[in-house]
């Protein structure tokens, strides 16, 4: 009689125990179902990291291109007509004379008519977008950079205060940025009220195909 007894009872504790770690399982989910961090995207932040934490800072950015200077109205207004209209994301869109080259003026939220926060620089694609063309050859920034630059040219207008951001062979990205306190020589963010800036120049091959730069949102 004792051997039934204490045989129900290790029946009974197993029972138990086999649905309390059903109910963890139910409760807890596989790991390998919670997707993993994007590589490309935490290697970005930890370069911009390590960056900001050197307190090397880009004492002269640019902030023009073709001689519409960021956030002057009055500039701007010489390159964009009345009939050019803005896209639902706040951007107006021109072509180079050839069409080979793409300019894209960002205006922030809240952003008065005409003053530009980024400008974005880029080879054209092939299909004809019918943005109207500029009477310019190439789109070129105060300081002279232009598409095609190599990382040489770029680093030795700008200097080295940058984070590189390698993603695949032959890519490089070099993003500088300004936050404050920090403020540039000419004392950018200050006075624009802005809380930060920055530029990012993409190359393939030692080659820049695309590059922007400006004041983040605030």
């Amino acid at each position: 009689m004792r051997k039934i007894i204490y045989c129900l009872i290790c029946i009974t504790v197993l029972i138990s125990c086999k649905k309390e770690e059903n109910k963890t399982v139910a409760q807890n989910p596989r790991t390998e179902l919670i997707p993993e961090p994007d590589q490309t995207e935490r290697l970005k932040y930890e370069a911009i990291l390590k960056l900001k934490k050197s307190n090397c800072l880009l004492d002269e950015p640019d902030i023009s291109v073709n001689g519409i200077e960021i956030r002057n109205f009055e500039s701007a207004k010489k390159v964009i007509e009345d009939k050019d209209k803005i896209d639902e994301l706040g951007q107006y869109h021109f072509y180079s004379n050839r069409e080979d080259e793409t300019l894209t003026l960002i205006q922030h939220p809240g952003d008065s008519k005409y003053q530009i926060s980024i400008f974005k620089i880029e080879n054209s694609t092939k299909e004809s977008l019918n943005y109207r063309k500029i009477k310019a050859d190439a789109f070129k920034t105060g300081k002279g950079i232009k598409l095609g630059m190599s990382k040489n040219d770029i680093v030795k207008i700008l200097g080295k205060c940058y984070a590189p951001i390698d993603s695949t062979k032959g890519y490089i990205e070099l993003y500088y940025t300004i936050e404050l306190p920090n403020d540039s020589k000419s004392k950018l963010l200050e006075k624009n009220n802005m809380p930060s800036y920055y530029a990012s120049y993409k190359l393939w091959n030692n080659k820049l195909q695309k590059f922007e730069f400006g004041f983040e949102y605030p």
